[in-house]
């Protein structure tokens, strides 16, 4: 576990040394206050590359203001097509982005998260997130670190490294607005103290009950696993291969986008499955 971690401590620094060989000057980043309002569905939710056996697509709504000196606030909130309550998770988070150099930047954020109390996400045994992020503009790659520290029910580590690289498509057909594809890869590693948290204390639900008078015979089967010690090891989590396309109307962008994402490192009982993932997002900046 030291020595994976040891690597991705070592890819930040790399990071953050290679945008500072690549300019001496600090960015001049002209800002404004701004708000966000988003709305976004998705076919199915998931966590960190760990996902639940049915499906629970959603629609979710977010509002951001940014301000002028870098400080950020957002909440969103979770509606699941396949569940009774009105509302399944919210999140509130804060946040504060700066530039590093003139093509490095940094966010520093908090999140708190708050689900209802038959949350079905396997995302549901966290209630708070401290994240660090870190973009580099490499001209034909931008890349993205970010470590978050998730704490509460469950504690764990995790670390995202993404490679994205925006390709315009306007010169195909010489449109006036701005639209593109923005393919990124991406891979998760962490600990997953949430994954066991979620398999082995989730009580059942309304559908496991349903299942068990549907399906006669499985009403004993219990719906817990046994606990494992790799729960903290380091490990990587995900692979992740994402597709959007961008099309921009003056402040207004609609983004869908296809995602494949295969989980790797399971722990016993955990049912995720590689799968495809497609979201519609459309947001207005104001």
């Amino acid at each position: 576990m030291k020595n994976q971690l040891y690597l991705w401590i070592l890819l930040a620094w790399a990071l953050v040394g290679s945008a500072h060989a690549q300019t001496t000057e600090d960015s001049v980043t002209t800002r404004k206050a701004s708000w966000n309002v988003a709305l976004e569905a998705a076919n199915n939710s998931s966590f960190y590359g760990r996902n639940t056996v049915k499906k629970y697509p959603y629609a979710a709504a977010t509002l951001t203001y940014a301000h002028v000196s870098g400080f950020w606030a957002s909440a969103t909130s979770y509606q699941l097509f396949n569940t009774e309550d009105y509302l399944d998770e919210t999140d509130v988070s804060v946040g504060f982005a700066f530039p590093i150099s003139k093509r490095m930047n940094a966010n520093l954020s908090y999140s708190r998260f708050f689900f209802s109390e038959n949350a079905p996400m396997v995302k549901s045994v966290t209630e708070n997130a401290a994240t660090v992020n870190t973009t580099l503009d490499w001209k034909y790659l931008y890349t993205s670190l970010s470590t978050s520290y998730f704490f509460g029910e469950s504690n764990d580590v995790i670390v995202q490294l993404e490679n994205s690289r925006y390709i315009g498509l306007n010169p195909i057909w010489k449109g006036k607005n701005p639209v593109g594809l923005d393919p990124k890869i991406g891979i998760t590693g962490g600990t997953q103290e949430f994954s066991e948290t979620y398999t082995v204390e989730r009580k059942p639900k309304v559908s496991d009950v349903v299942d068990d008078i549907l399906k006669p015979g499985k009403g004993n089967n219990p719906k817990t696993t046994t606990t494992t010690t790799t729960k903290h090891k380091f490990q990587v989590l995900s692979y992740d291969f994402y597709l959007p396309l961008v099309v921009m109307l003056g402040n207004f962008e609609l983004e869908p986008t296809y995602r494949y994402s295969i989980p790797v490192n399971k722990l016993e009982g955990d049912e995720s499955e590689a799968q495809s993932f497609v979201s519609v997002k459309a947001s207005y900046t104001f």
